[in-house]
């Protein structure tokens, strides 16, 4: 059986990038830049813009059956001050990817590399903090 190469925790970050990227795109978002080396704790992975509003993009790619979600209440609070400091709004991507080629829960969860992907996304989710919230 020949042994297949597998996707780093680096590539699947940087795949759960591209298709919220696209995603962005296709919804009217310009897009100003895409890091796949911006520290996660502090900085989003995307920005860019739309009808006058800057938008700062967190996004998280987990395998199936996960799904990405932020690292804790802290990285929660320093990301969205972050963009508020640059007049953005803060928004939360969770991703989800399944390889394609997977017959059971367990193959479905092996992050072969140059397989087609299923992939989970239910769009944005805005970020705020409670005492933004409840400003409004």
């Amino acid at each position: 059986m020949e042994e297949k190469e597998l996707m780093t925790e680096s590539d699947i970050h940087a795949f759960g990038i591209e298709i919220v990227y696209k995603q962005l795109a296709e919804a009217g978002w310009t897009l100003e830049s895409a890091d796949v080396f911006a520290d996660r704790a502090t900085q989003p992975q995307i920005v860019g813009s739309r009808d006058g509003e800057l938008g700062f993009f967190v996004v998280r790619t987990e395998l199936y059956p996960s799904r990405g979600r932020i690292e804790g209440e802290e990285v929660f609070r320093d990301l969205v001050n972050h963009a508020n400091a640059h007049g953005a709004s803060c928004y939360f991507a969770s991703v989800s990817i399944a390889n394609s080629e997977g017959k059971t829960e367990e193959e479905m969860a092996i992050p072969v590399k140059g397989v087609a992907y299923h992939v989970a996304f239910d769009g944005l989710v805005k970020m705020e903090l409670p005492e933004q919230a409840a400003a409004k």
